[in-house]
């Protein structure tokens, strides 16, 4: 029998499995929540292990990204993360400044240093601990365009990638070349997988046009992917929304396994069509409309329903679509963890 990291390496790169990996993961305030419906006051992924069997294990960065993730924020209202950026702390994930709102301000600021000590000690604890038997990988937080906004602005971005196309490719390219030393120093530590995490795509389709993507986007997210790659190892590429007329380009830049896979805006039988034999899925279980308001045997068929698609070529991650949250029943919850695990052997 294969353990965790075995099964979703191999589901990865459509490989031949004993049964399809499965993960149940959280917004921060959904684990609290959890949790605590447990008897746990601890708010970690770690914390769940015991009572689902997550394939994947994030190896956060240390400071803002950890805090939230773990809601543990020492009582502040709002915290700064490397990058200068404000985060409300009453939200799950919610930026509240934008240090460079204009270009005057470039010049003197101050880019993070990836290679910080301390700045990877949770990742080494993972690394140390799980690597043997779980996924333990990177989490490149707010890549590329998501990293871009929350400095300048959403509005200001778009118009610089029509403005201002000198100023926003050195801001980019700057941007990259962090991510770029980060991946050389997740690797260096011992993670076993890739994870970049950037939105692109909004409920109706993608925020910029494809082709704006692919010029100022898609050479950048490569650069990083590749370090990955090279190193053999699987990458994941979290996007939300509806991006589908670039999934054909995630496929030829290197990545492995797609996320969250929204049902609810993606056309989950034309994904498994065009694109199950040459990329994994890994999401698909609503969790904007299925896992907070049906009823758990409605949940149980919807699990079973999109298995049977997005899993007919065994490349398929169970998962809810995006972090639960606490909206969601505890009975639904469970009704979920149950239904994964029951139709994983389809």
């Amino acid at each position: 029998m294969m353990n965790e990291r075995e099964r979703f390496t191999r589901c990865a790169f459509g490989q031949d499995l004993d049964m399809l990996p499965v993960q149940c993961d959280f917004s921060g305030s959904g684990l609290k929540h959890f949790l605590a419906s447990k008897g746990i006051t601890n708010v970690s992924d770690l914390e769940l292990l015991p009572f689902f069997p997550n394939h994947v294990l994030y190896a956060y960065m240390n400071g803002a990204v950890l805090q939230m993730k773990t809601k543990n924020f020492g009582g502040k209202a709002v915290i700064t993360d490397e990058w200068g950026c404000d985060w409300d702390t009453s939200q799950d994930l919610f930026y509240c400044s934008h240090p460079i709102p204009d270009w005057e301000d470039y010049e003197k600021y101050v880019f993070p240093d990836p290679w910080a000590p301390g700045y990877l000690d949770y990742t080494e604890k993972l690394v140390k601990e799980y690597a043997e038997t779980h996924i333990v990988t990177a989490y490149h937080f707010c890549c590329l365009f998501e990293r871009a906004y929350i400095l300048r602005g959403f509005e200001n971005v778009l118009a610089d990638f029509i403005e201002e196309e000198e100023l926003v490719s050195d801001l980019l390219d700057r941007i990259t070349d962090f991510h770029v030393e980060l991946a050389k120093r997740y690797i260096q530590l011992g993670v076993n997988c890739g994870r970049t995490v950037d939105d692109y795509g909004s409920q109706i389709g993608m925020i910029m046009s494809p082709p704006m993507w692919r010029k100022y986007i898609k050479p950048r997210l490569a650069r990083i992917i590749a370090v990955y790659r090279n190193a053999g190892l699987p990458v994941i590429h979290h996007s939300c929304g509806n991006i589908t007329p670039i999934i054909e380009d995630l496929i030829e830049i290197g990545v492995n396994v797609l996320n969250p896979v929204q049902p609810n805006v993606m056309d989950i039988q034309e994904l498994a069509d065009q694109y199950g034999k040459r990329l994994t899925f890994f999401g698909g279980i609503c969790n904007q409309n299925v896992i907070p308001f049906l009823k758990p045997e409605e949940i149980d068929a919807n699990v079973k329903h999109v298995t049977e698609i997005l899993g007919r070529n065994g490349r398929y991650i169970i998962s809810p679509s995006n972090g639960v949250g606490m909206d969601a029943p505890l009975e639904n919850v469970e009704a979920y963890c149950r239904a994964a695990l029951k139709y994983r052997h389809i």
